[in-house]
């Protein structure tokens, strides 16, 4: 060994007893630990731990043992003389010749130093020189981190936008090192301010960002209040150099899940929020205050949609819902080739607005109610401007109307315009994410007779990315963010999703929110074939219209078919077979791939009956539950909630899933299946039982297997059919 090499020690523990006491250690084990053999034959490894080592690192190494596989984890672990060091660790076990584990061979290695090393790097990319802040680069992470938690938990969580009023001013007459000197006291009086378990973050110049990521129930008062202490902290004049120095703040904020479902939308809320403030007069807070969103139309505060409610009935009663039509354009021609229908209330009124209207409509309880009158007065204009089949009719449908029947006095007219519009269903990205599983089946339906489906705003929300696939829309429609924001690294994550559905199905990809040419050349780096915005026109009745081809649609291929995945996979791989014993490593390897897809992965896993479904397999499933879309078990006896976060399927005994252990692991850019199917050993013990089985890592073929299993979840809620 050279000079300067990590130490590495060797133990040897029998598995046969369950304290898996050490049989063996190496000279290399004595040295890097500083026990001798004689004091440590006989124990279990854990004395090595202490208080300070992380549990999710022991609960690995314990989950591996259980499972009789390998494991690979660095913990903290400590010296005989009771000095800690890092302790790389990896254990495997040793199996005699019936394929039992007697014993379990671990491998250790100190890696203190390189240890250090990272933490210094970590230091360098995860915090301020300046403040020794967190920077933005960790908070980002943080907040993405506390949102999965707080939507696990059922938590509420806040973002604070910081920025200093007038800072230009101080570095232009004082000097840089004056305002480098107000930047640190105003970092100071901010720690003063927050509690531990919140982050502050210096996001650059004179912004700061503030997370706290559990605020409780009335986070509305609590923010407010945390708002005006920032503000009255950093009021306080300042002596730098022996000169005084007068610092005014203001600060927006937003809140999950009132204001905003993503990291994206409570960074622009709270920074629009921010900027709010400021254009009160600085020095001064404010809240964000969301409204229901159609067809994005700006919000505007003070409006009580309680005091419309008898306004929005006489607007239903009367047909008083009115459309007004957005161009979509193809950007190699800019000829039209569609039109979305865009819903308004009666010119003039405190209704005219949608966000308003829909506001009010929640407020009553009407929303499908105003939803299909919107979609009614969006196909009747159409109808009489005679549109026809000559261009594409983008028809908004919101997510808790999907699936709900036509009103039957407008029957007559809806069956026209199915007869007589090319008429494209849009849905939103939130009726994704909200309702996965239910959502296929209305999509099914709508392309049963015979109409197209376009998703929009996506890239609002990471988690659809990964719910794509199921749905398989003809049109994307990217969130206007994606044009009008500065680049981002999560902005190029969404562009290679889409763009990787776009060439598996050949979806046509339509650009919102385009405004000028500039952006007319974004969009096309983006992979867009359709645009949408002020450029070509702003929403207006169809009075003239200029009849060109309609958005084009690619012939699908035929659809695999199969009732669950064994059948899908089994008709075109070839299939082999092995004991539960050899498939459980597959299995927990595509578990092990959804944990880094992260948010964007669905996992959907068929355990034939509820006892499969073990103390272990919870804890795991508790843990991709936290961090992924959508998460599903199956299985004859299984709750409809096994495990917090994870949806489960009931099946019938005589259900042909019953007689499969499959996993399906769906991503953004990953896509995995292990599907295996009972040979029926029922007089061996579990591990040892047979499976017909196939592996396979063709993105097509695993998304038809998840479609046979995310159908049995829609199975378990009632949708009515949509009329469409």
């Amino acid at each position: 060994m050279e000079a300067g090499d990590p130490v590495t020690g060797i133990v040897i523990a029998d598995a046969t007893d369950p304290s898996y006491p050490i049989t063996y250690v190496s000279p290399g084990f004595e040295a890097l630990t500083g026990y001798a053999a004689e004091e440590v034959l006989g124990r279990n490894c854990k004395f090595l731990q202490g208080p300070e080592t992380d549990p999710r690192a022991v609960a690995v190494i314990a989950e591996a043992l259980a499972d009789g596989r390998e494991a690979h984890v660095t913990l903290l672990n400590h010296r005989a003389d009771g000095t800690p060091f890092w302790n790389e660790l990896t254990i495997a076990p040793q199996r005699d010749a019936d394929g039992d584990v007697v014993s379990y061979l671990g491998v250790q290695k100190d890696v203190t130093d390189r240890m250090a090393a990272d933490a210094r790097i970590a230091k360098l990319a995860y915090y301020d020189a300046l403040t020794g802040l967190a920077n933005r680069a960790q908070l980002h992470g943080e907040l993405r981190s506390a949102l999965r938690r707080a939507r696990t938990e059922d938590r509420q969580l806040a973002l604070f936008y910081i920025d200093l009023d007038d800072f230009k001013r101080i570095n232009d007459r004082h000097g840089h090192h004056v305002g480098d000197a107000v930047l640190r006291a105003a970092a100071d009086r901010l720690r003063g301010v927050v509690r531990p378990s919140d982050l502050l973050a210096r996001q650059g110049g004179d912004e700061f960002l503030l997370l706290v990521p559990d605020i409780g129930a009335d986070a509305t008062a609590i923010a407010t209040e945390l708002a005006a202490r920032i503000v009255a902290a950093l009021r306080e004049p300042l002596v730098v150099d022996g000169v005084r120095i007068d610092v005014r703040a203001s600060v927006g904020m937003s809140t999950y899940p009132r204001d905003a479902a993503t990291a994206d939308q409570l960074l622009r809320h709270a920074d629009a929020a921010m900027y709010v403030a400021k254009g009160g007069g600085k020095d001064a807070f404010h809240l964000h205050r969301p409204e229901p969103r159609r067809t994005g139309a700006p919000s505007v505060e003070g409006f009580d949609p309680h005091a419309h409610v008898e306004e929005l009935d006489r607007l239903l009663r009367e047909d008083g819902v009115r459309s007004l039509y957005q161009p979509i354009v193809d950007l190699a021609t800019g000829h039209r080739v569609g039109y979305e229908a865009l819903a308004r209330g009666p010119e003039g009124s405190a209704l005219e607005r949608p966000d308003r209207l829909f506001a009010t409509a929640d407020a009553a309880g009407r929303t499908v109610d105003l939803d299909w009158a919107c979609r009614i007065a969006a196909v009747r204009g159409a109808l009489d401007a005679g549109l026809g089949g000559s261009a594409t009719l983008f028809v908004n449908c919101e997510p808790r109307a999907l699936g709900t029947p036509c009103p039957p006095e407008h029957a007559v007219l809806w069956e026209r315009a199915r007869d007589e519009l090319d008429l494209m269903v849009e849905i939103t990205e939130r009726a994704v994410t909200d309702r996965p599983a239910e959502l296929t089946q209305v999509v099914g339906r709508v392309r049963a007779e015979g109409h197209a489906i376009a998703l929009d705003d996506l890239g609002a929300d990471v988690r659809s990315l990964a719910l794509l696939p199921l749905v398989e829309p003809d049109v994307v429609k990217l969130d206007l963010s994606l044009v009008q924001d500065r680049p981002s690294t999560d902005q190029a994550a969404i562009v290679s999703a889409v763009a990787a559905e776009r060439e598996r199905t050949g979806a046509a990809i339509l650009a919102e929110g385009i405004e000028t040419e500039h952006h007319v050349a974004i969009a096309r780096t983006l992979g867009a074939t359709l645009g949408q915005g002020w450029l070509w026109g702003r929403p207006a009745p169809l009075d003239e219209l200029v009849r060109t081809n309609r958005v084009s649609r690619v012939a699908r291929a035929t659809a695999r078919t199969g009732d669950t995945p064994f059948d899908v996979v089994a008709a075109e791989r070839q299939v082999g077979e092995a004991t539960k014993r050899l498939l459980l490593p597959m299995s927990h390897h595509l578990e092990h791939q959804a944990l880094r897809i992260g948010e964007g992965a669905v996992i959907l896993s068929a355990f034939q009956e509820a006892r499969h479904f073990t103390p272990n397999t919870v804890r795991r499933y508790e843990v991709l539950a936290r961090s992924s879309s959508l998460v599903a078990a199956f299985g004859v006896g299984l709750p409809e909630e096994p495990v917090r976060g994870v949806r489960g399927a009931h099946l019938d005994p005589d259900d042909p899933l019953a007689g499969e252990w499959s996993v399906v692991v769906l991503g953004p850019h990953f896509a995995g299946a292990l599907v295996g199917r009972d040979l029926g050993d029922t007089d061996r013990p579990d591990r040892d039982r047979r499976f017909a089985f196939a592996t396979v890592y063709d993105r097509g073929l695993v998304i038809a297997a998840a479609r046979t299993l995310v159908g049995r979840i829609a199975a378990t809620t009632s949708v009515p059919a949509l009329e469409l």
